[in-house]
Protein backbone atom coordinates (compact mmCIF):
# COMPACT_ATOMS: atom_id res chain seq x y z
CA UNK A 1 0.00 0.00 0.00
CA UNK A 2 2.87 2.39 0.80
CA UNK A 3 4.20 2.06 -2.76
CA UNK A 4 0.77 2.99 -4.18
CA UNK A 5 0.55 6.02 -1.86
CA UNK A 6 3.97 7.22 -3.09
CA UNK A 7 2.92 6.71 -6.71
CA UNK A 8 -0.28 8.65 -6.01
CA UNK A 9 1.67 11.60 -4.59
CA UNK A 10 4.15 11.59 -7.49
CA UNK A 11 1.32 11.44 -10.04
CA UNK A 12 -0.33 14.49 -8.48
CA UNK A 13 3.02 16.32 -8.66
CA UNK A 14 3.37 15.33 -12.33
CA UNK A 15 -0.12 16.65 -13.05
CA UNK A 16 0.64 19.94 -11.30
CA UNK A 17 3.83 20.62 -13.25
CA UNK A 18 2.28 19.27 -16.46
CA UNK A 19 -0.64 21.68 -16.13
CA UNK A 20 1.69 24.60 -15.35
CA UNK A 21 3.94 23.85 -18.34
CA UNK A 22 0.97 23.30 -20.68
CA UNK A 23 -0.83 26.44 -19.53
CA UNK A 24 2.23 28.68 -19.80
CA UNK A 25 3.44 27.22 -23.09
CA UNK A 26 0.02 27.23 -24.75
CA UNK A 27 -0.77 30.77 -23.66
CA UNK A 28 2.50 32.22 -24.97
CA UNK A 29 2.44 30.26 -28.22
CA UNK A 30 -1.18 31.23 -28.79
CA UNK A 31 -0.45 34.90 -28.12
CA UNK A 32 2.52 34.73 -30.50
CA UNK A 33 0.19 33.59 -33.28
CA UNK A 34 -2.51 36.10 -32.30
CA UNK A 35 -4.98 33.57 -30.86
CA UNK A 36 -7.57 34.67 -28.34
CA UNK A 37 -7.45 33.12 -24.82
CA UNK A 38 -10.70 31.24 -25.58
CA UNK A 39 -9.24 29.58 -28.68
CA UNK A 40 -6.06 28.70 -26.76
CA UNK A 41 -8.21 27.02 -24.10
CA UNK A 42 -10.55 25.33 -26.58
CA UNK A 43 -7.96 23.85 -28.92
CA UNK A 44 -4.47 23.74 -27.39
CA UNK A 45 -5.19 23.18 -23.68
CA UNK A 46 -8.51 21.40 -24.26
CA UNK A 47 -6.78 18.80 -26.42
CA UNK A 48 -3.86 18.36 -24.05
CA UNK A 49 -5.97 17.84 -20.94
CA UNK A 50 -8.20 15.35 -22.82
CA UNK A 51 -5.29 13.02 -23.54
CA UNK A 52 -5.79 11.02 -20.28
CA UNK A 53 -9.43 10.34 -21.24
CA UNK A 54 -8.32 9.23 -24.70
CA UNK A 55 -5.65 6.79 -23.52
CA UNK A 56 -7.69 5.43 -20.60
CA UNK A 57 -10.69 4.81 -22.89
CA UNK A 58 -8.57 3.11 -25.55
CA UNK A 59 -6.89 0.85 -22.98
CA UNK A 60 -10.26 0.00 -21.40
CA UNK A 61 -11.76 -1.02 -24.77
CA UNK A 62 -8.70 -3.07 -25.70
CA UNK A 63 -9.07 -4.89 -22.38
CA UNK A 64 -12.74 -5.63 -23.07
CA UNK A 65 -14.09 -3.07 -20.57
CA UNK A 66 -16.15 -0.64 -22.69
CA UNK A 67 -18.27 0.28 -19.68
CA UNK A 68 -15.21 1.83 -18.04
CA UNK A 69 -14.53 3.81 -21.21
CA UNK A 70 -18.09 5.17 -21.37
CA UNK A 71 -18.17 5.91 -17.65
CA UNK A 72 -14.82 7.63 -17.97
CA UNK A 73 -15.96 9.90 -20.81
CA UNK A 74 -19.34 10.81 -19.33
CA UNK A 75 -18.05 11.03 -15.76
CA UNK A 76 -15.17 13.26 -16.85
CA UNK A 77 -17.56 15.67 -18.58
CA UNK A 78 -19.66 15.85 -15.42
CA UNK A 79 -16.54 16.48 -13.33
CA UNK A 80 -15.32 19.13 -15.79
CA UNK A 81 -18.57 21.08 -15.60
CA UNK A 82 -19.87 20.57 -12.09
CA UNK A 83 -16.64 20.22 -10.12
CA UNK A 84 -14.02 22.19 -12.05
CA UNK A 85 -16.19 24.95 -13.49
CA UNK A 86 -18.11 25.12 -10.22
CA UNK A 87 -14.95 25.48 -8.14
CA UNK A 88 -13.49 28.01 -10.59
CA UNK A 89 -16.68 30.09 -10.47
CA UNK A 90 -16.48 30.23 -6.67
CA UNK A 91 -12.85 31.40 -6.80
CA UNK A 92 -13.03 33.83 -9.73
CA UNK A 93 -15.91 34.92 -12.02
CA UNK A 94 -15.91 33.28 -15.46
CA UNK A 95 -17.00 35.66 -18.20
CA UNK A 96 -19.34 33.85 -20.60
CA UNK A 97 -21.11 36.77 -22.30
CA UNK A 98 -18.65 37.22 -25.18
CA UNK A 99 -20.01 36.29 -28.60
CA UNK A 100 -17.38 33.62 -29.26
CA UNK A 101 -18.12 31.95 -25.90
CA UNK A 102 -21.87 32.00 -26.61
CA UNK A 103 -21.16 30.21 -29.89
CA UNK A 104 -19.12 27.51 -28.17
CA UNK A 105 -21.83 27.00 -25.54
CA UNK A 106 -24.37 26.39 -28.33
CA UNK A 107 -22.01 23.87 -29.95
CA UNK A 108 -21.56 22.21 -26.54
CA UNK A 109 -25.34 21.94 -26.06
CA UNK A 110 -25.80 20.43 -29.54
CA UNK A 111 -23.12 17.83 -28.80
CA UNK A 112 -24.71 17.04 -25.41
CA UNK A 113 -28.02 16.36 -27.18
CA UNK A 114 -26.22 14.07 -29.65
CA UNK A 115 -24.49 12.27 -26.77
CA UNK A 116 -27.84 11.72 -25.01
CA UNK A 117 -29.36 10.31 -28.20
CA UNK A 118 -26.44 7.88 -28.58
CA UNK A 119 -26.27 6.53 -25.02
CA UNK A 120 -30.04 6.46 -24.42
CA UNK A 121 -31.39 5.35 -27.80
CA UNK A 122 -29.12 4.94 -30.82
CA UNK A 123 -26.12 3.12 -29.36
CA UNK A 124 -22.55 3.21 -30.67
CA UNK A 125 -22.72 2.18 -34.31
CA UNK A 126 -20.89 3.00 -37.53
CA UNK A 127 -23.43 5.77 -38.17
CA UNK A 128 -23.16 7.41 -34.75
CA UNK A 129 -19.35 7.08 -34.80
CA UNK A 130 -19.32 8.89 -38.16
CA UNK A 131 -21.61 11.56 -36.71
CA UNK A 132 -19.31 12.13 -33.73
CA UNK A 133 -16.14 12.35 -35.81
CA UNK A 134 -17.89 14.64 -38.32
CA UNK A 135 -18.97 16.85 -35.43
CA UNK A 136 -15.36 16.95 -34.25
CA UNK A 137 -14.12 18.02 -37.68
CA UNK A 138 -16.85 20.70 -37.82
CA UNK A 139 -15.83 21.96 -34.36
CA UNK A 140 -12.19 22.35 -35.40
CA UNK A 141 -13.16 24.02 -38.68
CA UNK A 142 -15.60 26.39 -36.99
CA UNK A 143 -13.15 27.34 -34.22
CA UNK A 144 -10.31 28.03 -36.64
CA UNK A 145 -12.68 29.95 -38.95
CA UNK A 146 -13.83 32.16 -36.07
CA UNK A 147 -10.20 32.61 -35.06
CA UNK A 148 -9.34 33.97 -38.51
CA UNK A 149 -12.24 36.43 -38.36
CA UNK A 150 -11.38 37.75 -34.91
CA UNK A 151 -7.62 37.40 -35.05
CA UNK A 152 -5.82 40.52 -34.02
CA UNK A 153 -2.42 41.56 -35.29
CA UNK A 154 0.26 41.88 -32.70
CA UNK A 155 2.57 44.84 -32.93
CA UNK A 156 5.97 44.29 -31.36
CA UNK A 157 9.22 46.16 -31.66
CA UNK A 158 12.35 44.49 -32.99
CA UNK A 159 13.66 43.62 -29.52
CA UNK A 160 10.42 41.88 -28.50
CA UNK A 161 10.22 40.07 -31.83
CA UNK A 162 13.77 38.75 -31.44
CA UNK A 163 12.98 37.52 -27.91
CA UNK A 164 9.87 35.68 -29.10
CA UNK A 165 11.83 33.98 -31.88
CA UNK A 166 14.42 32.77 -29.39
CA UNK A 167 11.74 31.40 -27.09
CA UNK A 168 9.56 29.80 -29.77
CA UNK A 169 11.15 26.32 -29.87
CA UNK A 170 11.54 26.29 -26.10
CA UNK A 171 7.84 27.07 -25.70
CA UNK A 172 6.83 24.21 -28.00
CA UNK A 173 9.08 21.91 -25.98
CA UNK A 174 7.48 23.18 -22.77
CA UNK A 175 3.99 22.56 -24.18
CA UNK A 176 4.85 19.00 -25.24
CA UNK A 177 6.55 18.30 -21.90
CA UNK A 178 3.41 19.53 -20.14
CA UNK A 179 1.19 17.19 -22.16
CA UNK A 180 3.54 14.23 -21.46
CA UNK A 181 3.45 14.94 -17.72
CA UNK A 182 -0.35 15.27 -17.84
CA UNK A 183 -0.65 11.88 -19.52
CA UNK A 184 1.80 10.12 -17.20
CA UNK A 185 0.32 11.76 -14.10
CA UNK A 186 -3.26 10.94 -15.13
CA UNK A 187 -2.37 7.34 -15.96
CA UNK A 188 -0.62 6.67 -12.65
CA UNK A 189 -3.22 8.57 -10.64
CA UNK A 190 -5.92 6.27 -12.00
CA UNK A 191 -3.90 3.06 -11.53
CA UNK A 192 -2.67 3.88 -8.03
CA UNK A 193 -6.05 5.21 -6.91
CA UNK A 194 -7.81 2.13 -8.24
CA UNK A 195 -5.35 -0.14 -6.44
CA UNK A 196 -5.82 1.75 -3.17
CA UNK A 197 -9.59 1.57 -3.61
CA UNK A 198 -9.50 -2.19 -4.08
CA UNK A 199 -7.22 -2.61 -1.07
CA UNK A 200 -9.71 -0.56 0.97
CA UNK A 201 -12.61 -2.72 -0.25
CA UNK A 202 -14.29 -0.05 -2.43
CA UNK A 203 -16.53 -1.62 -5.13
CA UNK A 204 -15.15 -1.54 -8.67
CA UNK A 205 -18.20 0.36 -9.97
CA UNK A 206 -17.60 3.21 -7.51
CA UNK A 207 -13.93 3.30 -8.50
CA UNK A 208 -14.87 3.49 -12.17
CA UNK A 209 -17.70 6.03 -11.83
CA UNK A 210 -16.02 8.34 -9.35
CA UNK A 211 -12.27 7.90 -9.19
CA UNK A 212 -11.32 7.10 -12.78
CA UNK A 213 -13.46 9.96 -14.09
CA UNK A 214 -12.05 12.34 -11.47
CA UNK A 215 -8.52 11.13 -12.15
CA UNK A 216 -8.69 11.77 -15.89
CA UNK A 217 -10.29 15.19 -15.21
CA UNK A 218 -7.60 16.10 -12.70
CA UNK A 219 -5.45 17.85 -15.35
CA UNK A 220 -8.35 20.20 -16.14
CA UNK A 221 -8.83 20.84 -12.41
CA UNK A 222 -5.15 21.64 -11.85
CA UNK A 223 -5.03 23.81 -14.98
CA UNK A 224 -8.11 25.77 -13.84
CA UNK A 225 -6.83 26.25 -10.28
CA UNK A 226 -3.43 27.44 -11.53
CA UNK A 227 -5.13 29.86 -13.93
CA UNK A 228 -7.24 31.26 -11.05
CA UNK A 229 -4.27 31.40 -8.68
CA UNK A 230 -2.02 33.18 -11.19
CA UNK A 231 -4.91 35.45 -12.26
CA UNK A 232 -4.74 34.33 -15.89
CA UNK A 233 -7.49 35.30 -18.31
CA UNK A 234 -10.49 33.22 -17.19
CA UNK A 235 -11.37 32.60 -20.86
CA UNK A 236 -8.60 29.99 -20.65
CA UNK A 237 -10.60 28.14 -17.99
CA UNK A 238 -13.91 28.33 -19.86
CA UNK A 239 -12.26 27.33 -23.12
CA UNK A 240 -10.40 24.46 -21.45
CA UNK A 241 -13.58 23.02 -19.89
CA UNK A 242 -15.82 23.40 -22.95
CA UNK A 243 -13.04 22.31 -25.32
CA UNK A 244 -12.17 19.28 -23.20
CA UNK A 245 -15.82 18.18 -23.06
CA UNK A 246 -16.14 18.49 -26.83
CA UNK A 247 -12.91 16.54 -27.36
CA UNK A 248 -14.08 13.86 -24.91
CA UNK A 249 -17.37 13.22 -26.68
CA UNK A 250 -16.69 13.99 -30.34
CA UNK A 251 -13.10 12.72 -30.55
CA UNK A 252 -12.61 10.19 -27.71
CA UNK A 253 -16.05 8.57 -27.97
CA UNK A 254 -15.78 8.72 -31.75
CA UNK A 255 -12.46 6.89 -31.57
CA UNK A 256 -13.81 4.01 -29.45
CA UNK A 257 -16.66 3.53 -31.92
CA UNK A 258 -14.33 1.27 -33.91
CA UNK A 259 -14.61 -1.34 -31.14
CA UNK A 260 -17.62 -3.61 -30.70
CA UNK A 261 -19.40 -1.77 -27.87
CA UNK A 262 -22.84 -2.33 -26.40
CA UNK A 263 -24.34 0.10 -23.90
CA UNK A 264 -25.66 -2.01 -21.03
CA UNK A 265 -25.80 0.63 -18.31
CA UNK A 266 -28.38 3.37 -17.80
CA UNK A 267 -27.06 6.91 -18.10
CA UNK A 268 -30.36 8.72 -17.48
CA UNK A 269 -29.16 10.64 -14.43
CA UNK A 270 -25.88 11.57 -16.08
CA UNK A 271 -27.64 12.90 -19.19
CA UNK A 272 -30.06 14.92 -17.07
CA UNK A 273 -27.08 16.42 -15.23
CA UNK A 274 -25.19 17.31 -18.41
CA UNK A 275 -28.33 18.76 -20.00
CA UNK A 276 -28.98 20.87 -16.91
CA UNK A 277 -25.43 22.24 -16.92
CA UNK A 278 -25.57 23.14 -20.63
CA UNK A 279 -28.95 24.88 -20.26
CA UNK A 280 -27.84 26.65 -17.07
CA UNK A 281 -24.86 28.18 -18.88
CA UNK A 282 -26.99 29.28 -21.83
CA UNK A 283 -29.64 30.59 -19.43
CA UNK A 284 -26.96 32.68 -17.74
CA UNK A 285 -26.10 34.16 -21.13
CA UNK A 286 -29.78 34.96 -21.83
CA UNK A 287 -30.19 36.85 -18.53
CA UNK A 288 -26.74 38.41 -19.08
CA UNK A 289 -25.11 36.99 -15.97
CA UNK A 290 -21.53 35.75 -15.92
CA UNK A 291 -20.71 32.50 -14.13
CA UNK A 292 -19.82 33.48 -10.57
CA UNK A 293 -20.34 32.30 -7.01
CA UNK A 294 -24.04 31.45 -7.42
CA UNK A 295 -23.38 29.29 -10.46
CA UNK A 296 -20.28 27.83 -8.82
CA UNK A 297 -22.08 26.72 -5.67
CA UNK A 298 -25.00 25.40 -7.76
CA UNK A 299 -22.65 23.27 -9.85
CA UNK A 300 -20.69 22.01 -6.83
CA UNK A 301 -23.97 20.99 -5.17
CA UNK A 302 -24.97 19.20 -8.37
CA UNK A 303 -21.68 17.31 -8.42
CA UNK A 304 -22.24 16.22 -4.83
CA UNK A 305 -25.68 14.87 -5.74
CA UNK A 306 -24.37 12.95 -8.75
CA UNK A 307 -21.52 11.40 -6.73
CA UNK A 308 -23.99 10.44 -4.01
CA UNK A 309 -26.13 8.74 -6.68
CA UNK A 310 -23.08 6.83 -7.98
CA UNK A 311 -22.01 5.71 -4.52
CA UNK A 312 -25.48 4.73 -3.32
CA UNK A 313 -26.68 2.99 -6.50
Amino acid sequence: MLVQVVILILSIAALYFGAEFALDGAEKIGRFFGLSPLVIGLVLIGFGTSLPEFFVSQIACQNGEPGIALGNIIGSNIANLFLIMGLSGVIAPLYILQNEIKRQLLIHLALTILLAAIVLKLGITTLTTTMLLSFFIFFLWDTLNQMKKERRLRVVDEEDEEEVEKLELLLFGKLIAGFVLLYIGGDYLVSSGSSLGKLAGVPSYVISAVFVAFGTSFPELVTALIACWKKKNTDLITGNIIGSNIFNVAFVMGSIGFYDISIDQSFNVEMIALGFASLFLLGSVVVKKNFGKFGGFTFLSGYGLVVYYWVSS
